[in-house]
């Protein structure tokens, strides 16, 4: 009888891990599925009451959409607003190691990206509107943000002036290497490539859910407790 009881518990403490990892992964809001047109935002985005319900730093990850139908656009850009508040852009406020913007404020986006990521502090979410984080754009759909609570803030927002801010565009120029990318050194050939180091480490990414370690630990604890219950019999 005892023993059933054992198996209960480990099933009911499995269920619980599962149901707390499946609880904290990150939302999503749907923003707009076509361009709200040249220099616009359609005032959609993160509620402010949304980002404050995270309780603290918020990491974004845009999903965007290059929007150039006749080919003629010279530059991809998107910029974080204050929509309620005159549109006061936020790029001065976020931290990004990707992030790459003119001194502007807009946020300059590759021809072939998908996504732009940056966090965005708890301090700047005070201030906002009850519209929250919105995204004005030129030639560029934001499809949707997911956010989530940030492990740790970025880098600093790399600045670029506009004609650089158009050439990162279409990739003609390197912001960080502060070269043209076609002038790029050839690439290594297998025998010239380093070695890979077996004893590296990786970090796992904070998405909020729970470690697999939890699980085993929750499972160890059970079958140990089950083997003595087994002994005393």
């Amino acid at each position: 009888m005892k023993f059933k009881k054992i198996v209960a518990a480990i099933a009911a403490a499995a269920m619980a891990v599962s149901m707390t990892a499946i609880s904290a992964f990150a939302a999503t809001v749907e923003i707009d599925t076509e361009s709200p047109g040249s220099w616009s935002s359609s005032g959609k985005g993160i509620k402010k009451a949304d980002l404050e319900a995270v309780g603290g730093d918020i990491r974004i990850v845009l999903t965007v959409e290059i929007y150039d139908p006749l080919g003629l656009g010279d530059q991809f850009l998107v910029n974080p607003i204050d929509y309620d508040n005159g549109w006061v852009s936020q790029t001065d406020f976020i931290t990004s190691d990707t992030v790459v913007a003119k001194t502007d404020g807009w946020i300059c986006v590759p021809q072939d990206a998908t996504t732009i990521e940056f966090v965005y502090p708890a301090s700047a979410i005070a201030a906002l509107g009850d519209d929250g984080l919105c995204f004005s754009s030129q030639n560029v759909i934001v499809k949707s943000a997911e956010y989530e609570l940030a492990s740790a803030p970025q880098g600093e927002v790399v600045r670029v002036s506009d004609q650089e801010g158009k050439d990162y565009c279409f990739g003609k120029y390197d912001p960080r290497g502060g070269a043209a990318t076609e002038e790029a050194a050839p690439e290594e050939t297998a025998e010239e490539a380093p070695a890979a180091d077996d004893g590296a480490a990786t970090t796992p990414a904070a998405t909020g859910n729970v470690p697999a370690a939890v699980m085993i630990s929750v499972m160890a604890v059970a079958g140990t407790a089950a083997v003595a219950t087994k002994k005393r019999k």
